[in-house]
């Protein structure tokens, strides 16, 4: 123990300052409780048997198992930082980085030794399960592999704890099992810095980018906070992939159908239809007043979802139950999206505490996008390829009066001066494709957009004004009319049907895509 002496609070200031651990400070009468390596005394006064006596006590730390090795010092790192961006920081990583030297299971956890524990070691390992199963803060990564082993990795955070776990089960790794594994790492690490974000981000992107003749499926699920908890569920495999995230701002739902890979287009094809369903958001979220960091990872996550799509097919199987083969060419590819079928649905938590005196007038967000996709017929030479591409927003909310003047509604009525909007828009796009003898005899899309804008005008409490309007725009496109015009004016030397075994087709797929603003499809 180390002895002080000074006078006044300038001692006990003095050692406080030196002292970078968390401390409690007790009267001398606990002092034989304190560990002598981890605390110190501060005399104040006279040195003599009475003066008062505090002991600075440095809580005892209970580790899992042995801590010497790499990941314990790097839990050791980050178990004295706060919150769980930096508690989990480079965990994520070093778990699955580990798979390059060590191909089985580990656990360890460090926690704050509390009464209870040290009276019990029982009290210890329950403590250290909850850390790995239900923890406040846990994330865990779920990996099957192609030659049926699992492997599920654990991360457990609360207040008291941080602990890890890597479980490998049903099998044995093989060294193309650990490579995959370990190019895991930076992009899981990317997803769990995502996560712990403020304000949180959907990050996923990386864990689409596996073979999965090596990896069959990736699972993360999230559950953050005991208070505003958020959950993230996400899963990936050759054939689906999905996420679903939920807090205190509304949810993100998004599916993607793999199945139909013959209808997958070419990457410019695919970046090309992001980006115009990328800008559909955008207007949907400025339209409806959606809240900017939900938005942000619906966008995020629709992206993630619809990348890294891998090799695409020109042959596709029928689901029925005597499965009927139809080979698809570049021309077909060319009039549909060139993205997976997917549905996607992003939604507020309603609001109904903006206006005191209507709570009626709720403040509201939900958006809807799909596309599915089907190929019928009898085999290749006749065959029908059908595409659907639909959106619905629903929104409502309020507004000042004044642009950028604060809103503050209130029971007095001279404060009830707003514009209450309600909106409802539709968007469609459907294309068919038919084919008869193994000629091309039809194409078209079938393309709507409305949009419907209510807004009531209060001032000082009554309403001013009440207006609804309607926009709606339709219209039908001919592609085979546009291929044969290409065809007579370009290649009039060649049978339009060597034309359409030609690479060189003017580009159609950018006139399919889903325009959700009337204006801008009456202009296309």
């Amino acid at each position: 123990m180390t002895v002080i002496s000074a006078t006044g609070n300038q001692a006990l200031n003095t050692l406080l300052t030196a002292t970078k651990t968390t401390a409690t400070v007790s009267p001398a009468a606990s002092q034989q409780q304190a560990t002598t390596a981890q605390s110190a005394a501060v005399i104040i006064g006279q040195t003599d048997a009475t003066s008062p006596v505090y002991n600075i006590t440095k809580p005892a730390l209970v580790w899992e198992r042995s801590s010497s090795d790499l990941m314990s010092s790097k839990l050791a790192s980050n178990f004295s930082n706060a919150g769980n961006a930096a508690r989990f920081s480079g965990l994520g990583a070093a778990l699955l980085e580990r798979f390059t030297t060590d191909s089985g299971s580990y656990s360890q956890s460090v926690m704050k030794q509390t009464s209870a524990q040290s009276a019990s070691s029982a009290g210890n390992v329950a403590a250290q399960t909850q850390l790995h199963t239900k923890a406040d803060n846990q994330i865990s990564l779920s990996i099957k592999t192609a030659s049926g082993a699992l492997v599920e990795i654990t991360l457990g955070s609360d207040d008291d704890g941080l602990g890890v776990q890597v479980n490998v089960s049903k099998g044995t790794l093989s060294d193309a099992d650990r490579k995959a594994l370990a190019n895991m790492a930076e992009g899981f690490q990317k997803a769990i810095d995502g996560l712990t974000a403020q304000p949180p981000k959907l990050d996923l992107s990386g864990l689409t980018k596996f073979d999965t003749s090596v990896l069959t499926s990736v699972d993360l699920h999230a559950s953050l906070g005991t208070e505003n908890t958020r959950t993230l569920d996400f899963h990936a495999d050759a054939s689906t992939r999905s996420v679903k995230s939920t807090g205190i701002d509304g949810t993100v739902n998004i599916s993607v159908d793999m199945s139909k890979r013959a209808l997958l287009g070419t990457e410019s094809q695919q970046t090309q239809a992001l980006n115009q369903y990328l800008k559909q958001f955008d207007n949907a979220g400025s339209r409806g007043n959606a809240d900017d960091a939900l938005m942000t990872m619906f966008r995020d996550a629709f992206t993630a979802l619809n990348s890294n799509y891998g090799e695409s097919a020109t042959t596709h199987k029928s689901s029925a139950r005597e499965p009927v083969y139809f080979s698809l060419t570049r021309t077909d590819k060319n009039m549909v999206s060139g993205l997976a079928d997917f549905t996607a649905s992003v939604s507020q938590t309603p609001v109904d505490k903006t206006n005191p005196m209507r709570p009626d007038e709720v403040d509201t967000f939900s958006y809807q996008v799909s596309q599915s996709s089907s190929i019928t017929g009898t085999g290749t030479q006749d065959r029908h390829i059908s595409q659907k591409q639909q959106s619905h927003l629903v929104a409502s909310y309020h507004k000042a009066l004044t642009s950028g003047l604060q809103l503050n509604l209130t029971t007095d009525r001279n404060s009830q001066n707003y514009l209450y909007y309600q909106i409802d828009d539709k968007a469609e796009s459907t294309t068919n494709i038919q084919y008869q003898k193994g000629a091309l005899v039809s194409a078209s899309v079938d393309q709507r957009a409305s949009t419907s804008t209510h807004i009531q005008k209060y001032v000082k409490g009554w309403l001013e004004s009440d207006t609804t309007t309607p926009v709606d725009t339709s219209k039908t496109t001919d592609l085979l009319g546009k291929l044969q015009s290409d065809w007579e004016s370009n290649h009039p030397r060649i049978s339009f049907e060597d034309y359409l075994r030609q690479q060189n087709q003017p580009d159609l797929s950018s006139l399919v895509l889903l325009e959700s603003d009337p204006g801008a499809l009456k202009n296309r």
